[in-house]
C-alpha cells in the first residue's frame, strides 16, 4: 500500500491487524491494531507516537517528515 504525498514510502501488511512501514528501504515503524480496534503507531525505536481510530492516519503519521525524517533513519555498519 502506497500514501499519496509519501513518496517512497511502502506499507506492508505482515499479518491481520500488523503493519510494517518504510521508505526507500528504511524502516518507518509499525502500526498495531489492539483488541477495542484502535491502531497504535509506533516509530522505528518502538516509542508509541498516537492512537487512532482508522487505519490510514496512523499510516501518515508514521510518514510524515517530521517523524520519519532522515535524521533519525538507524544504520547499521559492518566494522572489520
Amino acid at each position: 500500500m502506497r500514501l499519496v504525498g509519501s513518496p517512497g514510502t511502502v506499507w506492508a501488511r505482515v499479518e491481520d491487524g500488523f503493519h510494517v512501514g518504510s521508505r526507500d528501504g528504511n524502516f518507518l515503524g509499525y502500526i498495531e491494531r489492539r483488541g477495542d480496534g484502535r491502531f497504535v503507531a509506533f516509530d522505528m525505536r518502538s516509542t508509541a507516537v498516537g492512537t487512532f481510530t482508522d487505519l490510514v492516519p496512523a499510516m501518515r503519521t508514521l510518514s510524515a517528515e517530521k517523524v520519519a525524517g532522515t535524521a533519525g533513519i538507524l544504520t547499521i555498519r559492518e566494522n572489520r
